[in-house]
């Protein structure tokens, strides 16, 4: 390896200039709140993920000059805006640059409509980096009669609640500059950048308390995919207009539970989640803006997300749990000066994804105020809907409440839940609003969650049956309802069966079957209620009666389109890292392979006492295949599926009864125990396990071992990076770590990167 040098500084006149400079600047260490969205950037560096944008329709010509000299004036006078961010290899640093700063080029382009959405998107979704460049920038989209001015600015600087009042500013310089007179006064103040004070004991001390013993874990939803190996934040959006009964429900409510709307919706958005699989002790997200009240027109990142915590007991009222969630919402804006940063490290953290905060949903109630006409030269402006096309959370619910009408904006994450599942979610929302409503005093468990076009599937010519009989075995008494095709025109087999032949002939995980007769099966769940299409639950087989379902012990869900998808055997999930993981799925995954004949995935305590999943294929004995299949494992697993260790073996022993014997296993497991020594002379790998048991907390790590099955996640992997680069000198992608996820195969990565410098 070649030792990292610190520079030489150049000689005579341009080592003095260069030490001037250097003295001139003033870099300041980022905030953790500004650190977080900054590794964010780094795990997504092609997207636009942490931009704020906003459009407007101009009914004419924008003058370009004018609009230029606008944007100058504006940046010039807001020092957030002439703020920069540079990315070092110790960190991310801030610079203000100097008040003569201008902003940034506004650029002119050519469309041929006056509707450029999909351009508009486009330059939304294109990144701003932290390269020491301004945080923003602007363009004229030029239509056949109208002029579109789209902005983007990054969210470390901006807010949305900066939008109307940057906006305003420059429609105010813009008229200035062309009438010819004197920029006005307040164009002509500078404006410090505001900076929060530090949260004060009180309050940390309260969110100590509120979070106390939470797992983040328990949030994911019954619904979706399970998450991908790579996450890009794709995410897309359902609108939706609450029909005039739940909106005129909901007000009813508000009323007579003493409770503001949004803390109506909210409880009802938690409702929502606890019936999907999650909680039901649940954190949802809230912003609020913490602008004091004599700054309420400053510029800036001035939001902090409230972790609200409820935990919804089926057995209280839903006006009992408004009262519950009035208190939490309350209680949290006494104390909204803590950015969630601040406390997030301090709950339990069994993290395996990026995505493991404190909350993977929002909540956030936007009133709609009327507001007067904007005007730029003269102009009338229509404000623009705009999209970056990602999602940093699960699930986020906008409310835009109006005095007539209130408008649901439902922003999901594409790669972890399908439209028809948000559309689903969205109308069940609407449907369990009108319930509630109605009858605010019942126990919320029995309440009908479930929207019309749910039961369509869910009211079958059987009926909802909802008793189940759990002596008996499907196999035993319902031989002639378990009946099940994996093509068409394929034969008839069991469940059991039928997974076999599709696990055999498909490579698409969870494995789609088709029941001989539809009315004969169903998913229920924990209650034995019968689920609607997209959401998990068990098997059932449901007998002639129509009511009694039998449970098979698998896992599974209706697809839309009506086939069945399996995803293992309830009795052989498991649970790493907090999170539920049915290892058939990692076996799936590694059957790909070209190399791997048979797998299977099982369990063991780990070196920190939590359980780690390990994976033993059956492939031939060739050296590096261990990590070439924990390099497959990353491409194609989520985080939380990834096996902490993948192990060859000739040949799965199996019981004399039958069945895999994992006993057998783990006894293989402990004679390849994996902490090898370093077999080079440059200690690289021994210095990059020395890493991996800093960064994740633990004693001892084996060569081998996954870094993101022992704990790790994108943003902790970033930080991973940071501090290889430190050692080495070479930097190294997200993607590299990805593909290389142990000691070993990093080490080996750096090493060919090394060569080729």
């Amino acid at each position: 390896m070649h030792p990292v040098e610190k520079p030489t500084p150049a000689g005579g006149a341009a080592a003095a200039l260069l030490a001037a400079l250097t003295r001139k600047r003033r870099l300041d260490a980022a905030t953790p709140k500004e650190t977080g969205l900054w590794l964010l950037d780094r795990l997504l560096p092609d997207a636009g993920v942490n931009n704020v944008p906003f459009a407007v329709r101009v009914a004419g010509r924008l003058d370009p000059d004018t609009l230029q000299t606008a944007f100058d004036t504006v940046v010039r006078r807001h020092e957030v805006l002439r703020t920069v961010y540079l990315d070092r290899q110790a960190g991310l640093v801030r610079e203000l640059l100097d008040p003569d700063t201008p902003g940034p080029r506004v650029e002119l382009r050519a469309t041929d409509t006056d509707a450029p959405h999909a351009e508009l998107r486009a330059f939304a979704a294109a990144p701003l980096r932290c390269d020491g460049t301004l945080m923003l920038r602007a363009t004229v989209l030029r239509g056949p009669r109208t002029d579109v001015l789209a902005v983007a600015v990054h969210h470390l600087v901006f807010d949305a609640l900066s939008v109307p009042l940057l906006l305003g500013e420059l429609a105010t310089a813009y008229d200035a500059v062309r009438a010819g007179g004197d920029l006005p006064e307040a164009l002509r103040t500078p404006a410090p950048a505001l900076v929060p004070p530090p949260p004060s004991e009180d309050s940390l001390t309260h969110w100590r308390t509120a979070l106390a013993g939470f797992d983040p874990a328990r949030l994911d939803l019954d619904l979706g995919s399970g998450g991908v190996a790579r996450p890009t934040l794709a995410g897309d959006i359902v609108l939706h207009v609450l029909g005039d009964e739940a909106r005129d429900a909901v007000r009813a409510l508000q009323r007579t539970a003493r409770a503001p709307e949004a803390v109506v919706l909210l409880t009802a958005f938690y409702l929502l989640l606890a019936a999907h699989g999650a909680g039901p002790d649940l954190v949802v997200g809230s912003p609020v803006n913490v602008r004091p009240p004599e700054a309420q027109t400053a510029l800036g990142y001035h939001v902090n997300t409230l972790p609200l915590r409820l935990t919804v007991d089926t057995g209280r009222s839903f006006r009992a749990l408004v009262a519950e969630t009035r208190q939490v919402f309350f209680g949290a804006l006494a104390h909204a000066d803590v950015p969630v940063d601040a406390i997030a490290h301090e709950t339990r953290r069994e993290t395996v994804s990026w995505r493991d905060t404190l909350f993977q949903h929002m909540f956030n109630y936007v009133p709609q105020q009327a507001s007067g006409a904007l005007t730029v030269g003269g102009l009338e402006v229509q404000p623009l809907h705009v999209e970056t096309g990602y999602s940093k959370f699960d699930l986020e619910l906008f409310v835009q409440s109006g005095a007539d009408r209130v408008v649901l904006r439902v922003l999901y994450c594409t790669e972890t839940l399908a439209r028809a599942d948000a559309e689903a979610l969205t109308n069940r929302y609407e449907a369990l609003l009108r319930a509630v409503a109605a009858e605010p005093d019942r126990p919320v468990g029995e309440f009908d969650v479930w929207a019309a076009d749910d039961h369509t599937l869910l009211d079958g010519p059987r009926g909802a049956g909802t008793t189940r009989t759990a002596a008996d075995r499907a196999d035993e008494a319902d031989r002639d309802h378990d009946a099940f095709h994996v093509a068409p025109d394929g034969p008839a087999l069991s469940l059991a069966d039928a997974w076999t032949a599709a696990r055999r002939t498909d490579t698409a995980y969870p494995y789609a079957v088709h029941p001989l007769h539809r009315a004969h099966v169903a998913v229920t769940g924990p209650t034995g209620r019968r689920l609607p299409a997209g959401v998990r639950g068990e098997v059932c087989l449901v007998r002639a009666d129509g009511t009694h379902h039998v449970p098979t012990g698998w896992t599974g869900r209706w697809r839309h389109d009506g086939a069945l998808e399996l995803f293992g055997r309830a009795d052989r999930a498991l649970r790493t890292r907090g999170r539920l993981l049915h290892p058939e799925r990692v076996e799936a995954a590694l059957l790909r392979h070209p190399d791997v004949t048979d797998a299977r995935v099982v369990t063991r305590a780990g070196a920190d006492g939590t359980a780690e999943s390990l994976a033993f294929v059956v492939a031939p004995d060739r050296p590096g295949l261990a990590d070439a299949l924990a390099a497959h494992a990353a491409r194609l697993l989520p985080r939380a599926a990834q096996p902490a260790r993948v192990l060859r073996t000739d040949e799965l022993p199996t019981r004399a009864q039958g069945g895999v014997d994992t006993d057998a296993l783990l006894s293989l497991a402990a004679r390849q125990p994996g902490l090898v020594t370093d077999d080079t002379d440059d200690g690289l790998l021994g210095d990059l396990r020395k890493l991996w048991c800093e960064l994740l907390g633990l004693e001892e790590v084996a060569a081998d071992a996954n870094f993101f099955a022992h704990g790790g996640h994108s943003l902790l992997g970033a930080q991973l990076l940071q501090r290889v680069e430190q050692v080495t000198g070479i930097r190294i992608r997200l993607a590299d770590l990805f593909d290389n996820p142990t000691p070993t195969a990093l080490a080996l990565q750096v090493r060919t990167l090394d060569d080729a410098v």
